[in-house]
C-alpha cells in the first residue's frame, strides 16, 4: 500500500512539475499544437541510428530514475505506453524535447548536448512503437513544432 501511494505521489509531483515547466516556458498550448503541427510521430520522424544513439544516452543519463525499460522506478514516471500518451498526447515533439532538456537529468538539467536530447527523444519515440524514417529529428525548433504526438495513427500518416 505504501509503495502504491509513493508511486502515485511521485506521478503527481512529476505531472505538476511538467505543468509548471510547460506554463513557465510558454509551451503549454496543446490547442496551438493541434492547429500548427503538420506531421505526426507516425510519419517516421527519427532514424533507427538516432534511436540507437538515444538508447545509449538514455541508459547513461536517464535509466537510473526512469528504469532501463522506461517504465519508471517509483520516483520517476513511465515514459511509455498509456503513461506517455496521457501526458504527451496532442503535444508536439518540440514540447517533449524542451521538457526533457529543461528538467533532465533532474540533478543537472540541460547538461547534455542538444543532439543527445534529440537522440533520447528518438529513443522514447521508438520505445513507444512509433516508426522510424529516413531522416533524424531536426535541430530546428520550428521543424520539431510541426510534429504532433498522437496515440493513434491518423489519416494521411505514412503506413
Amino acid at each position: 500500500m505504501q509503495a502504491r501511494l509513493a508511486i502515485v505521489s511521485a506521478g503527481i509531483v512529476w505531472l505538476a512539475s511538467t505543468a509548471l515547466a510547460l506554463s513557465v516556458t510558454g509551451l503549454g498550448r496543446a490547442q496551438e499544437a493541434k492547429t500548427t503541427a503538420s506531421r505526426s510521430v507516425w510519419d517516421g520522424v527519427y532514424t533507427e541510428d538516432q534511436a540507437k544513439r538515444g538508447r545509449t544516452r538514455y541508459i547513461q543519463a536517464c535509466a537510473s530514475c526512469h528504469a532501463e525499460d522506461l517504465r519508471g522506478n517509483g520516483t520517476a514516471p513511465s515514459l511509455i505506453e498509456e503513461s506517455f500518451s496521457f501526458v504527451w498526447g496532442e503535444m508536439t515533439v518540440w514540447e517533449l524535447f524542451v521538457q526533457i532538456r529543461t528538467l533532465m537529468p533532474s540533478d543537472r538539467p540541460n547538461s547534455l548536448p542538444s543532439q543527445s536530447y534529440r537522440d533520447i527523444v528518438a529513443f522514447i519515440l521508438q520505445s513507444n512503437k512509433f516508426p522510424p524514417g529516413p531522416t533524424e529529428l531536426d535541430a530546428e525548433p520550428e521543424a520539431l513544432r510541426q510534429i504532433r504526438i498522437t496515440a493513434e495513427r491518423r489519416e494521411g500518416s505514412r503506413p
